[in-house]
């Protein structure tokens, strides 16, 4: 699991190792001098001497790591030098590297045909700008360099956070140099895993520089990692039956949108469901029927007023997860009836999504194994419902809709936030394809997060692990984001992707 800790958590942990002498900066260089050699040599083929590291370098502490990583690099063979940004630089690192033979130059002596022969004769830059103390905003004078890396199309190597993000909270200026590694030092800060800044940071590399005993308990943010991920899906005994593997009912599909429940049980159905049932009129029954025959399916017509019917039980039969409202318009009577009814138990999981997030307003008070499945706009419009500020920044927008529900959110996007219902620690998944972005494959997550559920999974972990399958199955049906793809290839690839998650041989 990656664990995220704000960076006044890590400033804390920081400290009895300074004050004890511990040379962390040095520590810090080291292993972003090794991961520097290495993507260089995974870069070109040719001897390392005939490139050049260019160090991007602020006037602090992240500088000095850059600094003293180039000085480590000149003494290795590798051709290093730095570019200072400001009018300031880290002494010591600056000395270190001049005493390996590298040279300094500034940026505000440089010329753009300057900036720009320089960057024509660098191989990787390092992004040593700003570390956990930077703020979104980028001075004027550094701009035109940022644009001149991008131009140039050179792989960067983030110091510790991406320049110019909020190491705690994410966001990230307009124009920060987005990094092909950020190699983060002594603990993944929780910006990394959050929008803005996550997107920026590319594949993460945490250097372990003694600070692990001295971190909370509890991080701020995590993320479940394949190891994790394997230990959530369900697996069957020689002992299960229909029954223990979970039975989901499907409160989905209606007249204006009968697809979603044949995507919805099309993800329950594929990701193991002991059965999957769908509560819905004879045109969607039927769609979903001729398409799966495993399906059971439960006519549901209103009471005689048109608005009430029982989805109860004792109407349908034996339920381990009830998921509301994959194609379904605010005012069908399934939404209604469907809040109701996991209102009103102390204990059954259930999914809330699309349509049945419209029932939702301040008297409702769910559980933690109930999961809200908005996208940023539901996720505003049930705010504003709720009487909070919808303006609110995605992570503190997905905490404050839980602690007014009670409720598990999942909030949906290309980073997918899980704000658990009980307070704990915010989850954020990363495994998903811009591909995904296309009709009904919410419907097909809703149908994989009540799979879960019904088999058991805590709400914050199922939605986690929901999240990551969605995106991994996504991931394999675009051939990792190269090719379109539709909403029914994500639940066709549902199994491959749970098998790459269980090291099974034969799996994609």
């Amino acid at each position: 699991m990656i664990r995220g800790y704000d960076a006044d958590q890590v400033r804390a942990a920081e400290q009895p190792l300074l004050a004890a002498g511990e040379p962390l900066m040095l520590r810090a260089a080291r292993a972003l001098a090794d991961r520097t050699a290495a993507l260089l040599s995974e870069l070109t083929a040719h001897h390392l001497g005939d490139h050049r590291i260019l160090v991007l370098a602020g006037p602090g502490s992240n500088g000095g790591d850059g600094l003293y990583a180039a000085a480590m690099l000149r003494r290795e063979r590798i051709s290093a030098d730095a570019l200072a940004t400001g009018a300031s630089l880290h002494d010591e690192g600056a000395q270190a590297l001049r005493d390996a033979g590298g040279a300094i130059h500034r940026l505000a002596d440089l010329t753009a045909g300057q900036i720009d022969e320089l960057l024509t004769s660098t191989t990787v830059v390092l992004d040593a700008i700003l570390g956990i103390g930077g703020r979104p905003e980028i001075p004027a004078p550094i701009a035109p360099l940022l644009d001149a890396v991008r131009e140039h199309d050179l792989p960067v190597i983030a110091v510790d956070v991406p320049s110019f993000v909020d190491a705690t909270t994410g966001r990230a200026a307009p124009g920060a140099l987005a990094a092909r590694e950020t190699v983060t030092v002594g603990a993944v800060k929780t910006g990394l895993l959050l929008p803005g800044a996550a997107e920026l940071a590319g594949n993460l590399h945490l250097v372990d520089i003694g600070l692990e005993p001295h971190l909370p308990t509890a991080p701020a943010v995590q993320r479940l990692e394949t190891v994790d991920l394997a230990a959530h899906l369900p697996r069957p005994t020689a002992a299960s039956t229909k029954y223990t593997q979970g039975v989901v009912a499907l409160a989905a599909g209606s007249e204006q949108y009968p697809g979603a429940a044949l995507l919805a049980a099309s993800g329950a159905a594929r990701t193991g469901a002991g059965m999957v049932r769908v509560l819905a009129p004879r045109r969607v029954v039927d769609l979903v029927l001729g398409a799966r025959p495993e399906i059971i399916g439960h006519l549901v017509e209103p009471g005689a007023d048109g608005r009430t019917l029982d989805l109860s039980a004792d109407a349908i039969g034996r339920t381990d997860a009830l998921v509301i409202g994959p194609g379904l318009p605010p005012e069908d009577p399934r939404a209604l009836a469907g809040v109701r009814l996991l209102t009103s138990s102390a204990s059954m999981p259930g999914v809330i999504d699309a349509g049945a997030l419209s029932v939702l307003d301040s008297a409702t008070r769910l559980h933690p194994d109930m999961v809200l499945t908005p996208h940023r706009g539901e996720a505003e419009r049930l705010a504003r419902r709720l009487h909070l500020d919808a303006r609110l920044p995605a992570a503190e927008l997905a905490r404050a809709l839980a602690a007014a529900t009670g409720a598990t959110i999942l909030l949906k996007g290309a980073i997918t936030l899980i704000a658990p219902g009980d307070g704990g620690p915010l989850l954020s998944q990363a495994d998903g394809t811009p591909r995904l972005a296309t009709a009904g494959t919410g419907d097909v997550l809703a149908g994989i997060l009540g799979a879960l559920l019904a088999a058991g999974i805590p709400g914050p972990q199922a939605a986690a692990t929901a999240a990551a399958l969605h995106g991994r199955a996504g991931r394999l049906a675009s051939h990792d984001g190269r090719l379109p793809l539709v909403a029914l290839d994500v639940a066709d690839h549902l199994p491959a992707a749970a098998g790459t998650i269980l090291n099974i041989p034969g799996a994609p």
